[in-house]
This record gives C-alpha cells, sequence and structure tokens, in this order.
C-alpha cells in the first residue's frame, strides 16, 4: 500500500479515495465491491478478482484502469502531447519536450506526468534531462500489452 501511495504522490494525488476494498493476489492489487469480497472464499486460488488497481514488483505499476481514473483528477500532473509523439510513446518510445502541447503543472525534471492525447491517458512518465535536453522518459504505456503479447504462427 505504501508503494501505491508513494506512485499517487509522485503524481500530484493526494487523497484518492478508493472505493472499494482492495484485495491481494500474489503481487496485484484488485478493488473489489463487498459482494464479491463476501462471495470470495478462497483468496489462495484466485487469479483475478474485480478491476486491477497495479502490481507491486520493485516499484507500484499502476493498471491502465487507475491511469484513466487518476487523469480525470484536476491534481494529477499531465502532459499533453500531439498525435506522432502518442504514437511513438504508445509504442515504448520517450517523448522530446518539443512534442508537448500543453502541461500541468508546470516541467520540473524529475516529476512524474500522465501522457494524455486529448481526454485519452496513454500512460506515465517521468521528466529526465539526457544530453542535456528534457526528455519524458516512458515508463508505462497501453502499448505494454500487446509487446508482451506472444505470437505462434499455426
Amino acid at each position: 500500500m505504501k508503494q501505491l501511495e508513494g506512485f499517487l504522490k509522485s503524481i500530484g494525488v493526494e487523497n484518492f479515495i478508493i472505493e472499494n476494498t482492495l484485495v491481494r493476489i500474489n503481487n496485484k492489487r484488485f478493488t473489489v465491491s463487498s459482494e464479491l469480497q463476501n462471495a470470495i472464499l478462497r483468496k489462495d486460488r484466485l487469479v483475478y478478482a474485480g478491476r486491477l488497481v497495479g502490481r507491486t514488483r520493485n516499484i507500484w505499476e499502476p493498471s491502465s484502469i487507475l491511469l484513466r481514473e487518476l487523469s480525470k483528477l484536476p491534481t494529477t500532473h499531465k502532459a499533453w502531447v500531439d498525435n506522432a509523439a502518442a504514437w511513438l510513446f504508445v509504442c515504448g518510445r520517450d517523448v522530446f519536450v518539443e512534442r508537448i502541447n500543453r502541461i500541468n503543472p508546470q516541467l520540473t525534471e524529475g516529476m512524474n506526468y500522465l501522457v494524455m492525447m486529448e481526454e485519452e491517458c496513454l500512460g506515465y512518465g517521468r521528466l529526465q534531462s539526457f544530453n542535456e535536453k528534457l526528455i519524458l522518459i516512458n515508463l508505462f504505456d497501453l502499448g505494454d500489452f500487446l509487446r508482451r503479447e506472444k505470437w505462434r504462427e499455426e
């Protein structure tokens, strides 16, 4: 839970309330309604329950569901990019600050930002300098699911 709180603070969210019960299944966290919570008899056999919030490894890895909810909050750090930069970001690439159309709040090195295209959250990244240029380093994007998928020929 501390990792989740640390992540929320890193993107500018102070008082985010998870309305449903938070359930841990292995290293993943899910929100489940009270009805579903009462229906769960044995957690040791569960693989998935409710809505995925994220998982813990060395750091907190948020789910796209959580990022979408956080993008609706006014205090969340956000960076809006154009279509070309959005496509590259979803393909796993970093974003040069020149491709950022709008940002909330101002650019601050070391700060995490949700990467937005219009009203859609594409993922998040951290603003860092590299060779004296500011770059929004891709930490997670929606294309991650497709890149992890193993394609096999039949």
